[in-house]
């Protein structure tokens, strides 16, 4: 839906065709208030899915705040692909690690399309982690969360995975000047990522090999023209048959990769 669509079908509690099929009815004086109050919000900048407090990711509702990221489309990508790999596999119960998961919407998300399967979600934001605990319970998703920097909140296990996901910080510094007005009303914390962008992926792939099951998967979100800069650091550990994906905007946007057997 475009950006009126979701407006009004979140003022009038309605979907998309009801909407049009009731095309004629008018708003009343306070519905009216409402749509102005949000029109005002949307000029300053501030994203419309924290205006309405939610949003979707893989046909879910989730829900969303100033506490984490908004989910893009371009994650939806990430996820899909992780999940096809996941299936190839063959696991009817895998293992799966969210490395920094926001509001949790790609830990919800796989829990969701496996059931059977033990996912765990980390962040260090513990703001980040409230807020994905409430959305898998408006999923009804079991997921377990954790508290800690990446893998340090597994630090007291012995915890080995079959896919390892993230979507991690990969924003230069010196660009978080030059971003979109609507991304500054977003976390920054969960933005940047030191002076090249790539300090998350230098962290995540010099410790994944020891919290993978041998085949796990590690699955990666990028930022533009960041693809091949994070498969060649993956070529340099015991990780094999590196894949890129592109975006719908043909970008090179997931990276996944399998650990090889000890």
């Amino acid at each position: 839906m475009n950006e009126a669509e979701l407006v009004l079908t979140h003022i009038l509690k309605c979907d998309r065709l009801s909407l049009y099929l009731n095309k004629d009815a008018g708003l009343d004086k306070d519905k009216s208030a409402l749509v102005s109050d949000i029109l005002k919000r949307r000029i300053f900048g501030e994203p419309l899915q924290y205006i309405l407090g939610s949003c979707e990711f893989m046909g879910l509702k989730f829900k969303v705040d100033k506490r984490a990221l908004i989910p893009r489309p371009e994650t939806e990508i990430l996820v899909q692909s992780a999940v096809g790999e996941l299936r190839a596999m063959n696991n009817a119960c895998p293992k799966v690690l969210d490395l920094g998961t926001g509001c949790g919407c790609i830990a919800v998300a796989i829990a969701k399309l496996f059931p059977q399967s033990i996912t765990l979600a980390s962040d260090i934001s513990a703001e980040a982690l409230q807020l994905a605990k409430e959305n898998a319970c408006l999923n009804n998703a079991d997921v377990k969360f954790l508290r800690g920097d990446l893998f340090n909140a597994l630090e007291n296990t012995r915890e080995k995975f079959d896919l390892i996901i993230s979507n991690p910080p990969y924003i230069k510094v010196s660009q978080l000047g030059s971003l979109a007005r609507e991304i500054s009303f977003e976390p920054q914390e969960a933005l940047a990522a030191g002076v090249d962008g790539l300090d998350f992926y230098r962290r995540i792939i010099n410790k994944a090999e020891a919290f993978l099951n041998n085949n796990g998967l590690l699955a990666l979100e990028a930022g533009i023209n960041q693809a091949g800069l994070v498969k060649a650091m993956l070529a340099k550990g015991k990780f094999s048959d590196i894949k890129i994906i592109n975006d719908y905007n043909d970008i090179e946007r997931v990276i996944i990769a399998r650990k090889g057997s000890s």
